[in-house]
């Protein structure tokens, strides 16, 4: 059984365990958003430090052809 915690709307005590849960569906929604966001953007990095690897790659076998 749960009961709603006086003054904090959202949040709510486990009676039996003592958990205090949040039942903030779109406070949830957000964190879950915003973290989906930074590996996206985490993702993106890392291809583009990828990327850059290889052309280093690249420009280092050009250069010993050309020497």
């Amino acid at each position: 059984m749960r009961v709603n915690i006086k003054n904090r709307p959202g949040l709510q005590r486990d009676i039996n365990s003592g958990a205090v849960i949040n039942t903030d569906i779109t406070a949830y929604q957000k964190a879950l958003n915003a973290k989906a966001a930074a590996e996206q953007k985490e993702n993106e990095l890392q291809d583009i430090k990828n990327e850059v690897q290889d052309l280093k790659i690249l420009m280092n076998k050009i250069i010993e052809r050309l020497s």
